[in-house]
């Protein structure tokens, strides 16, 4: 009887049922908690990336480009990184061409005969600044590639000799044209002829 009063027990007295989902609910309230503080976390150093000082330097056209140095440094290594930033950008300026017309028309002896040469020239740069003061010199700018052109002699008839020719023509040029936003990059035969 002793047995039965237990068994009866045990039949009358209410067990603690436990929830079989409680460990599963438990656990994915943790990991979406867990994601949100990454998401948070993700997005608050995006917000203060953004948001966050930046050294510019004056770069092409006047334009203010992020320096690729931090606040707090080195000046000369800074200063040295502001400068390659300018040049990056130059670089990836588009190129702003002129055209010195009328056509250059001059004379010079080649050692035997008088020759003449006709050529038409075009400048680029990569600043407007830099090619409004071509045209603002041109008077000048003529005047120099004239001179250039009159103490040629038979050299210009082979491509060396050209090559020459262009490199002393912008010399010439950068020498009148002098701009704090860049300079003259380069000069470009658009006709040659010599007779």
């Amino acid at each position: 009887m002793a047995d039965e009063e237990t068994d009866l027990e045990d039949i009358d007295q209410p067990q603690e049922v436990k929830p079989k989902g409680s460990k599963l609910v438990l656990f994915l309230s943790v990991c979406v908690g867990l994601l949100l503080l990454a998401f948070g976390l993700a997005a608050g150093y995006i917000v203060g990336q953004s948001t966050a000082p930046q050294v510019m330097v004056a770069g092409v056209d006047g334009m203010m480009v992020p320096a690729a140095s931090g606040l707090f440094g080195d000046d000369s290594q800074e200063e040295e990184e502001a400068e390659e930033v300018v040049e990056e950008a130059e670089e990836l300026a588009d190129a702003i061409f002129l055209s010195l017309r009328a056509e250059f028309t001059v004379n010079f002896k080649d050692g035997v005969k008088e020759r003449y040469l006709m050529a038409a020239l075009d400048v680029m740069a990569r600043n407007k600044a830099v090619i409004e003061e071509v045209e603002k010199n041109m008077p000048v700018v003529r005047y120099q590639v004239l001179r250039v052109f009159g103490r040629q002699t038979n050299s210009v008839m082979d491509e060396s000799g050209k090559d020459q020719l262009v490199e002393d023509i912008l010399a010439a040029i950068q020498e009148v044209v002098k701009s704090p936003e860049g300079k003259v990059e380069a000069v470009y035969f658009t006709s040659f002829v010599i007779q």
